[in-house]
């Protein structure tokens, strides 16, 4: 019964001395502050990283989808190392030997890195994708997973354990570096556009193309996407009622489908201006009587 009193009264008799909470609001007032100045130099740092780069590639507009992807991954680097350094310092601050929890991390790791396998893999999966360049913030991929397409979409971010893909309706998938397998980039080279466009036989196709012409060299100014001049390719097949005329133009990386668009709405709106005629459905009557 003593040696209980005697626990408790160990365990109590530091509350009842005011060097007890001075020492405690000074510890809560300076973990406050390593916060504070944790996010104001997280804070600044990011910016500037952000300014950093945009001087290093100044005038490059090539750089520009893989500084944004050099960014985050900096960025990302530094506020990990900030807040590292914060909580070893709060820890010291609060008496606790940070050497120590240092120095035992190498067994902790090791015993949990067994059951941590998948975050590493996906941490080294993230620093190849990163530095092979497979693939940047803003490019348009397709993501395999065990031969299934799991993510298409424009790339959001790119972290070191996992990558954030907008889908083209709309979704944002998150997706473990690790768990992808074959990775589609339709933004490295670039896309072509290309369009079957059917006028009425009777049509002289000669004539067609020359007008047509006139408003592949207006596009080429008009619409940003297409690398070089829509081109009338030829006729690709014909049958009683209809000639199928292949056009073909060279887009920006990403944008064939877009361009292929384009040139539909542009192409059935001239033929309307021309008076071009397209094919008509034509109605065949079997009069069963004249047999």
């Amino acid at each position: 019964m003593n040696q209980v009193k005697s626990i408790l009264g160990s365990l109590i008799e530091p509350l009842t001395k005011p060097e007890t909470y001075q020492a405690l609001i000074s510890n809560l007032i300076m973990i406050i502050v390593y916060i504070i100045l944790a996010l104001i130099i997280i804070r600044i740092t990011n910016k500037v990283i952000e300014q950093f780069f945009k001087v290093q590639n100044r005038g490059r507009k090539a750089n520009k989808k893989r500084s944004k992807t050099l960014i985050s991954l900096v960025q990302n680097i530094v506020t990990y190392v900030v807040w590292f350094i914060v909580v070893t310092t709060i820890l010291s601050r609060l008496g606790i030997k940070v050497e120590g929890i240092i120095a035992s991390a190498g067994v902790v790791g090791l015993a949990v890195g067994f059951g941590a396998q998948t975050v590493v893999k996906d941490i080294i999966t993230g620093f190849f994708i990163i530095f092979e360049n497979q693939f940047d913030v803003g490019d348009y991929v397709k993501i395999n997973s065990g031969g299934t397409t799991v993510a298409e979409g424009t790339v959001k971010s790119i972290g070191l354990r996992s990558t954030r893909v907008n889908t083209i309706s709309g979704e944002l998938t998150v997706l473990p570096n690790g768990s992808m397998g074959e990775i589609t980039n339709f933004s490295v080279t670039n896309g072509a556009a290309i369009v079957a466009i059917p006028i009425a036989v009777t049509e002289n196709v000669d004539k067609v193309e020359e007008q047509l012409k006139e408003l592949f060299t207006s596009m080429r100014s008009k619409y940003y996407l297409f690398i070089t001049t829509p081109e009338f390719i030829g006729v690709d097949s014909f049958t009683r009622d209809e000639l199928i005329l292949r056009i073909s133009a060279e887009t920006i990386p990403g944008e064939g489908a877009s361009g292929a668009r384009i040139l539909r709405r542009e192409i059935q709106h001239f033929f309307n201006v021309k008076g071009i005629e397209v094919p008509q459905p034509t109605m065949v009557q079997n009069d069963a009587n004249n047999q």
